[in-house]
């Protein structure tokens, strides 16, 4: 696995993500606290595969890059 910083705005979420209940504000405050632990996962055209809890943190803490 290859882990970069790439800019938020590329990454496009999967428009079929299971999960609807997302504890964003949990994850954000974890993310200022701790940093990333695991990365956004995401497939050769910037899909979201794994991490959409970590994008909407991500977006909600105003940060530019994530891994």
């Amino acid at each position: 696995m290859d882990v970069k910083n790439i800019p938020i705005e590329q990454l496009k979420p999967y428009e079929k993500n299971p999960r609807k209940s997302l504890n964003v504000k949990k994850v954000a405050r974890s993310i200022e606290q701790f940093g990333f632990q695991q990365p956004i996962v995401v497939d050769v055209g910037m899909n979201i595969v794994v991490g959409h809890t970590r994008y909407e943190a991500s977006k909600l803490l105003g940060l530019k890059e994530v891994p």
